[in-house]
């Protein structure tokens, strides 16, 4: 087994977090980043539907405090971080106040974007004791993430802007022949194209690419509930003729209630009948 097949082996296709903002006092004050207690619940209830690890910018000691209590409520969820371009003991001095080891550290586009690969080695020397994968997260991906591939192949980890719209990607026909003609992880950010896409349409058009995984945004729990059920429904599924089935629009309704019946997609495959009022479940037979 090759190396890139060892990492898409343990590495999670639908991760949940954030990537929007860079520095924490970028963050507006209704957002789940700012509040601790209610992203933590908000991170547990993902996991519940689906979400198979996440990724935080090490903005401070209250994140690094909220990720260290994330590992010890769930320590078999995949934690990865991303930092961005500060003094490297001041880096490694907040990841040895981490109580685990992250999955993978990710070099922000302040790094990412120079197209250095001294800046990209010196880091990575740093940061390799605190973590197994290094991987980059660019905003310019059609020339970082080309410079790298030819560059660096110690770099296996790719994370950028992609989705159907084009949205942060000077190319979008360009950046899918990348990604389609080179064998690496890559991650699609902004996947649902600042809301302008739907989850359904977002993850069926991003499958069909060699793309590993996707970051979905900590935001609207509705939104980051539907998009964990189509993100890990899509890179599970490649029967075309079996999604079409599976969402074809019709309803059900309680047979204890009398109320309409949502859809529910457990972590553990399939899908079920779902009422809200009771908590009454059937399975979905096609």
């Amino acid at each position: 087994m090759s190396e890139i097949e060892k990492i898409k082996d343990i590495f999670p296709n639908v991760i949940i977090g954030g990537v929007k903002f860079s520095s924490f006092d970028s963050i507006p004050d209704q957002s789940l980043l700012k509040s601790i207690d209610t992203l933590l619940s908000v991170v547990k209830r993902s996991r519940e539907a689906g979400a198979e690890g996440c990724l935080f910018y090490l903005y401070n000691d209250e994140m690094i405090q909220f990720l260290n209590l994330l590992h010890t409520e769930i320590p078999d969820f995949p934690i990865m971080i991303l930092i961005k371009s500060e003094d490297i003991n001041f880096i490694t001095s907040q990841l040895n106040i981490l109580n685990f080891k992250p999955l993978a550290v990710f070099l922000d586009f302040s790094l990412s974007d120079q197209r250095d690969n001294d800046i990209i080695n010196k880091y990575s020397n740093a940061l390799s004791k605190f973590t197994e994968y290094i991987g980059i997260y660019s905003l310019e991906p059609i020339g970082s993430v080309s410079f790298f591939i030819t560059s660096n192949p110690d770099i296996k980890l790719f994370m950028f802007p992609f989705n159907m719209l084009g949205i942060g990607l000077q190319n979008r026909s360009l950046m899918e022949m990348i990604v389609n003609s080179s064998e690496n992880i890559y991650i699609s950010s902004n996947p649902l194209a600042d809301r302008k896409i739907k989850p359904r349409q977002a993850f069926e058009y991003i499958t069909t690419h060699r793309i590993h995984s996707t970051l979905i945004e900590l935001g609207d729990l509705e939104v980051i509930l539907e998009s964990i059920k189509y993100a890990k429904y899509f890179f599970e599924t490649h029967d075309f003729l079996q999604i079409a089935l599976e969402f074809e629009d019709h309803s059900e309704v309680c047979d204890n209630c009398g109320l309409g019946m949502s859809r529910y997609y457990p972590p553990t495959g399939g899908s079920w009948w779902y009422c809200p009022q009771c908590q009454e479940k059937k399975e979905v037979s096609l």
